[in-house]
């Protein structure tokens, strides 16, 4: 017999304890290079189910929200994502660490990534049936659009915008990365070049840590000077760090309640998740700004768009699986298996039947994010003194840990050749400028807009037209097309 949750269940010692700890264990996983949060729920899945239902529940949801955080610390400390979806927030940590204000980001990232979980608990208690019939109207065609917007958005990842064509390429390069393997429709290897391994395609972690994390370790072995710490003065305390955070919330409101609103609705759509809520949020906050030269050198703004959007998108994927019984992203996908594991089946229906659950898995949500906000504040001063290693010492740990990670996803060498092969590209792109990171969002969206276009093609029997004719689809051509044309017009009338 299914177990009825309550609020009261939430409450007991053994599932807060229960709460404090696997919120910590995600946060470990998440700062290490390669272990993500989609591996830690996917093993505590199968161990969950000796539990009691709301303990279960408990542990999935704090290593998921723990995870998703975790990946900042390392992002900012050492340049290394420890999750795809903090790779945005590297580039604006990594140069604040070296300016000595990795303390400073560690609790500004602790701060707004609590507050934006919570601001998408309330969406999801709020306008959850709203959106969710809004998100039903996404078909390939909006999908595939919204893959093309999130690559163009790298342009402005990067120095410049729409005219810095750099982003682009690298971006496009991506994709055509992620086409590799087999194809979704038809089952043939594409650009495998008799290589078995990569049938199974371009795994992203592998491809990540050599882009950011061994770049990043080859370049400061070969120059150590490029990665000195600046003096950052006395050491601040721990209550002006906390204070400075929620000064810069009052300072920047508008960036926070836009980055919000863009990563609980793209945690909404299915198949979407926090690593593209991250890019498109920062991309939007750098178009925003009026100091969009700062982005990419250590800019406040890009850091609490980035870890906003892609916190408040963790509550955001529980939108589509509660109502429709449809996975936001892949994490959320194995928490959908708990679920049901443990009797319930989440539907259309399932707010009106287990308003309980509902209950509960609001208020687990919020005890979850405040537990993190605490966790995170504790160990922020223990961490930043990682940067006081000296580059000989560190860097080979990083390495260390830049290999374990890429292993550890399949067990497979392949994937720490792939690794390698990556860094190596890392370290040429750096020697030439060309950006990295939209090549990571890229090889991200490359199987959405794949697979999207093609089957949209079969759907509308070969016609291109409801790309152009769907309403939905319409705008967002429109709104590329615009992205594209206004530098030249801008051009234009400087010129004239």
């Amino acid at each position: 017999m299914t177990e009825v949750l309550n609020l009261a269940l939430l409450m007991q010692p053994k599932t807060l304890m229960f709460a404090i700890l696997a919120t910590f264990l995600g946060i470990v996983v998440g700062a290490l290079p390669g272990l993500t949060a989609t591996m830690a729920v996917s093993i505590l899945v199968s161990l969950t189910f000796g539990l009691n239902t709301a303990e279960a529940i408990v542990i999935l949801i704090s290593v998921f929200l723990g995870g998703i955080y975790g990946g900042s610390r390392s992002a900012i400390l050492l340049n290394v994502p420890g999750t795809p979806s903090s790779a945005a927030t590297a580039l604006d940590g990594w140069p604040l660490s070296k300016r000595g204000e990795g303390g400073d980001v560690g609790i500004l990232v602790t701060t707004f990534s609590s507050l934006a979980g919570i601001f998408g608990l309330i969406v999801l208690a709020l306008l959850t049936p709203v959106i969710a019939k809004f998100a039903l109207k996404f078909g390939y065609w909006e999908y595939f659009w919204l893959a093309i917007m999130g690559v163009l958005i790298s342009a402005t990842l990067t120095t410049g915008d729409m005219k810095n064509y750099k982003g682009i390429i690298t971006g496009f390069a991506g994709m055509l990365i992620a086409c590799v393997g087999l194809d979704p429709i038809h089952g043939l290897p594409r650009l495998c070049f008799g290589t078995t391994q990569l049938y199974g395609g371009i795994n992203l972690v592998p491809a990540m840590i050599g882009l950011f994390g061994l770049t990043e370790a080859f370049s400061a072995l070969m120059e150590p000077s490029s990665h000195d710490i600046l003096d950052g003065g006395p050491e601040a305390k721990l209550g002006s760090l906390v204070k400075k955070s929620f000064s810069l919330l009052k300072r920047y409101p508008i960036n926070f309640a836009r980055s919000s609103i863009i990563g609980t609705f793209i945690g909404a759509l299915p198949g979407v998740g926090p690593d593209i809520a991250s890019w498109v949020a920062y991309g939007t906050a750098k178009k925003q700004s009026k100091t969009p030269e700062e982005y990419g050198h250590g800019s406040y703004e890009g850091i609490i768009a980035s870890e906003t959007a892609n916190n408040a998108a963790t509550s955001g994927v529980f939108i589509p699986l509660l109502t429709l019984g449809i996975p936001g992203d892949a994490v959320s996908a194995i928490i959908l298996g708990g679920i049901q594991m443990h009797g319930y089946k989440p539907g259309p229906t399932f707010f009106f039947e287990n308003p309980g659950f509902v209950y509960f898995l609001a208020g687990t949500l919020f005890i979850v994010n405040v537990i993190m906000w605490i966790e995170g504040c504790a160990i922020t001063k223990v961490i930043s003194k990682i940067l006081k290693a000296p580059v000989g010492i560190l860097m080979p740990i990083v390495m260390v840990f830049c290999v374990f990670g890429a292993y550890m996803i399949n067990l497979r060498k392949f994937d720490v050749i792939l690794m390698l092969c990556f860094g190596l590209l890392g370290i040429v792109m750096r020697k030439f400028k060309l950006p990295p990171a939209p090549m990571a969002l890229g090889i991200i969206l490359g199987t959405l807009a794949d697979t999207n276009f093609r089957q949209a093609m079969l759907a509308g029997r070969y016609s291109a037209a409801p790309f152009f004719t769907r309403p939905l689809s319409l705008i967002m051509f429109l709104v590329i097309l615009t992205a594209l044309l206004s530098p030249l017009f801008k051009r234009f009338g400087k010129t004239k």
